[in-house]
């Protein structure tokens, strides 16, 4: 276990947002090879919608896994600050996602960089009676080591690795050099791969000053050379407008499920037919002035298109 250092001064929330962020696209999309790193044993099924979800709780990523047999609800936070009061809001998820699902609720905080972490159990005691244990996990990468990871070449896991003991300039480049092989055919995911890296990096304080300097000089490099690339320019727009219609698909769905809730899932449905942003934000302004549920509906089926 790495030895602790003083805890600098905490980030604001503003500033620490751009790294739940990454976290969160850190997952996406690769669930299934990066969830046993945070649960062993753990199998994922599927991410459960939490927009969808009717709570005005803040959620960062929620999932129905197969673990030790039984189906499970998976839920992490990430934490890049102190948070004294994270227990009773996972209590508060717990409850909510228990009852929603059915199924037994696993709470894990990761963190990221070094903090003060909340402890578990959450305990509820008035007077000598016990009225409340909450059991849940804390993940705090600066204690994995990093030199671990890259023996496994657990590649999914290289962006993360500045946070993990042992990270250094030696390390991170050998990684770099397997994430540059890996991902040869793919080179808008090597490039958003460098780019967590470094957003990372600039956070972490485990890797010497002098090791991040030259780690940081390679990361722009590579990042200077995709961005120019026309290949990578392409595949930028490309995803930028496949980006627009998510947004516009999704202002829609929300659009629906306020007004018109019981409409929610037929909206779901239709608008992956509709693959014009300026169609979608059209049919939600006029869902949002529908009179009643029924010309709503006609103006969600294909025929009103």
């Amino acid at each position: 276990m790495a030895k602790r250092r003083q805890i600098r001064n905490e980030p604001t929330q503003d500033q620490q947002q751009p790294y739940d962020n990454l976290l969160k696209s850190l997952l996406k999309g690769r669930e299934r090879q990066m969830l046993p790193y945070f649960l062993s044993g753990v199998e994922y099924l599927e991410t459960l919608d939490i927009e969808v979800i009717r709570t005005t709780l803040r959620v960062d990523r929620v999932y129905k896994v197969m673990y030790q047999g039984q189906e499970h609800v998976l839920h992490f936070e990430f934490e890049t600050s102190s948070d004294n009061d994270i227990d009773i809001r996972l209590l508060e998820y717990h409850a909510y996602f228990r009852r929603k699902y059915g199924f037994p609720v696993i709470s894990i905080i990761i963190y990221p960089f070094r903090t003060r972490m909340v402890k578990s159990p959450l305990r509820e005691v008035s007077g000598s009676k016990e009225i409340l244990v909450f059991h849940f996990q804390v993940f705090p990468l600066w204690e994995l080591d990093a030199e671990q990871y890259v023996r496994e070449h657990a590649v999914f896991m290289y962006a993360l690795l500045p946070t993990m003991d042992g990270a250094d300039a030696h390390l991170l480049n050998q990684a770099i050099d397997e994430m540059i092989e890996y991902y040869k055919d793919d080179a808008e995911q090597l490039g958003q791969e460098l780019k967590w890296m470094g957003i990372v990096l600039r956070r972490a304080d485990i890797v010497p000053l002098e090791d991040k300097h030259k780690i940081e000089e390679r990361l722009n490099m590579y990042d200077n050379l995709i961005e120019q690339d026309p290949k990578m320019k392409k595949m930028r727009a490309e995803s930028e407008a496949k980006g627009e219609l998510r947004a516009s698909q999704r202002m829609l769905v929300k659009v629906v499920n306020a007004r018109f809730p019981a409409l929610a899932e037929l909206a779901r449905q239709q608008v992956k037919h509709i693959d014009n942003p300026d169609t979608l934000d059209l049919l939600a302004q006029k869902i949002g002035t529908a009179p009643d549920e029924n010309t709503a509906r006609w103006l969600l089926s294909p025929t009103a298109a």
